[in-house]
C-alpha cells in the first residue's frame, strides 16, 4: 500500500510572486474499493456516480497536476472513502486493496502536498454503538494517510484549520444528542480551534458538515465555548469557511460574518474543485464562475496560467438534484 503523507512543511515553489499562492479544495471523493460491487445508494444518480469514484478522482488529480503554477496545497474536505470498512485488523488493511488504499494511491499522485480531512463516510459508527470506534478509525486513517483526526497548516502567513465534524456528542453512542446526521466537535477540539484563532493569523476554516441546519448548536453549554459557531464568530480573523457533505455547490456567503461555501463532490464530476488564490490578507476564488450552483456539476476550465473556461470542454459529470 502506498502511504499518503500529509506533510506540514512549507509549500512548494509555485512560480507565483512571493506574496501570492494558490490552494485547491476538493470534496467528497467517496472512493470505493473492489469489495463494493452492488450499489445501493440514494437512487439512480447516486448508484451511477459511486461506481465511477476512482476514475473521477483520477481525473481531478490529473487536472490539478497539469496546473501552472502548481498549488501550494490540496485539501480534501472529507468523505475520502465510501463503504470501506472490512473488519478491525489494521494489518489486513495494510496488505489488501480497499477504498482506503485506492484513495491513498490516487491522492499520492498529486505533485502538491495533500491534506485529507475527515467526513462521515470515513467513519463507520452508529449511535447504537455498532460499527467501528472512532479510536480504530483514527488508527486506520493515520496508517493510510499519515494524518490526525484534526490539524492545522500554516502557509505564507495564512492558517488553514482542518476541523473534524464527528468528534462531539452527536457522534458519541449513548449520548442524548447522538445523531450522526449532525456535526459536533467536542470540548477539546473547540478549545484547540479557539486557541489557534486567538493567534490572529488570517484563517481558512474547513470541515465536512456545513454550519447551517446540520451543525449542533450549544453542544457543550457548560464548556468555555458552547459550539463551533461561537468559536468562529468570536474571532474577526476567520476569513473563509469551506465544507463538503451535501455534494452540491451552495453559497452561504451572506449568512455569517465570514463567507461560507459548500464545494461540490468529485464523486459526480471531476471538475468539482476550486482554486483559491491568497495574497497577504486577501483571497479570491479564481474559478468561481465554473460552479453550477445548486447542482452536482461544474464547467470545465483550463489552468495554464489564469484559470479560464475551456472552449473545448465537454460535460461528463452526473449532474442533478
Amino acid at each position: 500500500m502506498l502511504l499518503l503523507l500529509a506533510c506540514s512543511s512549507g509549500p512548494t515553489d509555485t512560480g507565483t510572486p512571493p506574496d501570492t499562492f494558490r490552494v485547491v479544495f476538493v470534496a467528497d471523493t467517496h472512493v470505493i474499493g473492489p469489495q463494493y460491487t452492488e450499489p445501493s445508494e440514494n437512487g439512480e444518480l447516486d448508484n451511477a456516480s459511486i461506481m465511477k469514484t476512482p476514475e473521477r478522482l483520477q481525473g481531478t488529480v490529473d487536472r490539478i497536476n497539469a496546473m501552472d503554477p502548481q498549488p501550494s496545497a490540496v485539501f480534501v474536505l472529507g468523505d475520502v472513502v465510501h463503504d470501506s470498512y472490512h473488519g478491525d485488523d489494521l494489518g489486513w488493511f495494510a496488505d489488501n486493496e480497499t477504498g482506503f488504499s485506492r484513495a491513498a494511491d490516487l491522492l499520492g499522485q498529486l505533485s502538491a502536498p495533500i491534506y485529507p480531512l475527515w467526513g462521515n463516510h470515513d467513519y463507520e459508527l452508529s449511535c447504537s454503538g455498532e460499527g467501528w470506534s472512532r479510536d480504530f478509525s483514527a488508527k486506520l486513517f493515520q496508517q493510510t494517510f499519515d494524518t490526525d483526526p484534526y490539524f492545522s497548516v500554516d502557509i505564507e502567513g495564512w492558517r488553514f484549520i482542518a476541523a473534524n465534524s464527528m468528534l462531539g456528542p452527536t457522534w458519541e453512542p449513548g449520548h442524548e444528542l447522538c445523531d450522526t446526521g449532525n456535526a459536533s466537535y467536542g470540548r477539546e477540539q473547540l478549545a484547540w480551534m479557539d486557541a489557534l484563532l486567538d493567534e490572529g493569523l488570517p484563517t481558512v476554516w474547513m470541515a465536512h458538515y456545513m454550519l447551517p441546519v446540520i451543525t449542533q448548536k450549544n453542544e457543550d453549554p457548560e464548556g468555555p465555548s458552547a459550539d463551533v459557531l461561537e468559536v468562529l464568530e468570536g474571532h474577526d480573523n476567520t476569513r473563509l469557511a469551506l465544507v463538503g457533505h451535501t455534494h452540491r455547490w451552495l453559497d452561504f456567503s451572506e449568512t455569517y460574518p465570514f463567507p461560507h461555501y459548500v464545494v461540490a463532490a468529485t464523486r459526480y464530476d471531476d471538475d468539482n474543485f476550486w482554486v483559491v488564490e491568497f495574497s497577504q490578507d486577501a483571497w479570491r476564488i479564481a474559478d468561481l464562475d465554473k460552479s453550477q450552483w445548486f447542482t452536482t456539476c461544474a464547467d470545465t476550465w483550463t489552468y495554464a496560467g489564469e484559470p479560464a473556461p475551456d472552449p473545448e470542454g465537454v460535460e461528463t459529470g452526473d449532474c442533478g438534484y
